[in-house]
Formats: C-alpha cells, structure tokens, sequence
C-alpha cells in the first residue's frame, strides 16, 4: 500500500542519495513551489544539479518545473503534469510525480 509517508520517506532518501539534504514532509508545503525539493529527489536518481539555479524567483521555480519534468521524462517516468502544476503547489498532481518517480525507479533496466 502506497502512503504518502512512504513516499515521503523514499523522497528523502533519494534527496540524501543524491547529496542533498532537502526534505519533504507534505504535498502541501508552500516550498514545493520552487521545485528545487523534486530536483533534489531526482539528483537522487539522475540528474546533473549544476543546471538548477539557486535564486527563488517566480521564474527560476518555473524553469526548474520545466527541467524536473524533462528530466524525469528522460529517464522514463510517465508525467501527466505541466510547470504550471507545480509551481503553486497542485498537491495531488505533485504526489502522481513523485508515484511515477518511484515506479521508474524500481522498475528492472531492460
């Protein structure tokens, strides 16, 4: 059974594979805005973080949704969601991301 806590808890263990220390705790969270916490869920799986800009304005959270969706699309994850899901937090779109993420993941390489 797929819980939001354990996908919280895969999150962010994927967040520390990946060297950082973001966390998530609910879909919710004003935060996920900036997108910068499903960056650092991917780097946990893929991803080259040097792309993602650390200013927080409207427009680097919009550019980060564009490349969290990209990359996420590179490595085969079935994305039903646009930028503007993310950026003011569409919580039950975000929690299919991160699902699909996660179903990504744990699928064998073929």
């Amino acid at each position: 059974n797929l819980t939001d806590s354990y996908m919280f808890k895969w999150g962010n263990e994927m967040s520390r594979e990946g060297g950082k220390s973001a966390q998530i705790g609910s879909f919710m969270d004003p935060s996920l805005g900036t997108n910068s916490i499903i960056l650092t869920i991917l780097s946990g799986i893929y991803a080259d973080y040097s792309l993602v800009p650390l200013d927080r304005t409207d427009e680097d959270a919009y550019l980060n949704a564009k490349l969290s969706i990209s990359i996420a699309r590179k490595i085969g994850a079935a994305i039903w969601l646009i930028p503007e899901d993310i950026c003011p937090v569409r919580s039950r779109l975000i929690v299919t991301f991160v699902g699909s993420l996660m179903a990504t993941y744990e699928q064998p390489l073929q």
